[in-house]
């Protein structure tokens, strides 16, 4: 029965997703910004934190291209920040009730590629607070910008490498259980 639920719940996350993509009337869509606060502010945190550099970045590339076209993208601007906060509000609260490996049970190609996906972010988060304790035990004083800008840096460079290793390795996975060519 849960199985059930997970499913219809998952069918309708994308029914909405498809609404809200194409709804165009930015008071609705700032109401829902509201109402979805309200249901809950700690997703609406998380929210705001998972598309503050993304929104922020296209924000910045559509205001400086107003700068040179003469035109002002406000009214886009808005419709857009607001549209990315609802999608990922609603994608991140109901991915947070359901179990989405039960939710895409409909097919086992799809459940195998979330598993192995999920397997790889539950991997890449370990590996990063292995890191950070890492860092925390070896550091006596506060570190330099210097320090933190290697420590960065190293951490970008491992995590790439690992990446690149593990999306190969995926990849042959996958070629052998006959996804793709």
């Amino acid at each position: 029965m849960k199985n059930q639920k997970d499913k219809l719940a998952f069918f309708g996350l994308i029914v909405v997703i498809i609404t809200l993509i194409s709804i165009h009337y930015t008071p609705f869509l700032l109401t829902l910004c509201i109402v979805f606060t309200l249901l809950s502010f700690k997703t609406a945190i998380k929210t705001f934190k998972a598309v503050l550099f993304f929104n922020a970045s296209v924000t910045i590339g559509y205001i400086i291209e107003s700068l040179f076209v003469g035109r002002v993208f406000l009214e886009f601007l808005l419709l857009f920040n607001l549209r990315v906060f609802d999608i990922t509000f609603l994608t991140l609260f109901v991915s947070s009730k359901i179990n989405l490996i039960q939710a895409v049970s409909f097919s086992k190609s799809l459940q195998f590629l979330l598993t192995a996906t999920l397997s790889q972010i539950q991997s890449f988060r370990k590996t990063f607070e292995d890191f950070q304790l890492a860092l925390a035990s070896r550091s006596v004083k506060t570190m330099t910008q210097k320090g933190r800008k290697n420590f960065v840096s190293s951490m970008f460079f491992f995590f790439l490498k690992k990446s690149l290793h593990n999306s190969h390795e995926r990849t042959l996975a996958l070629k052998a259980r006959g996804f793709f060519d």
